[in-house]
């Protein structure tokens, strides 16, 4: 009866090693593969800092935009002074005069 528990035993704490040791295995291989290839890894990063500068181009011709926009505003809100400006736009907006014309007006 002794040796059957003791054969038991032995069994018992073979396959708890291999457990162990196999749980430790896949978990490590886990990780690794996670930081080469997954969410963890450094080449995500990077195409997030690509992303940002790209981003950051837009936002700085987006700018440059509204600053123009903002100028031709404020050309517009003196119309008094600009009205060749606005005779132009109107032009162009109407479709009578194209991109590259050139008006010269006489006062």
């Amino acid at each position: 009866m002794n040796k059957t528990l003791n054969f038991k035993n032995n069994n018992y704490i073979l396959v708890r090693n291999i457990f162990f040791k196999t749980c430790v295995i896949f978990t490590g291989a886990y990780f690794i593969f996670h930081f080469l290839n997954g969410n963890i890894s450094l080449n995500p990063l990077s195409d997030k800092k690509q992303l940002v500068e790209y981003n950051f181009n837009i936002l700085k011709n987006k700018e440059k935009e509204l600053e123009f926009k903002e100028l031709l505003v404020n050309k517009m809100n003196n119309a008094q002074n600009n009205i060749d400006l606005l005779d132009e736009l109107t032009r162009l907006k109407l479709g009578y005069s194209s991109k590259d014309e050139v008006v010269i007006s006489i006062k």
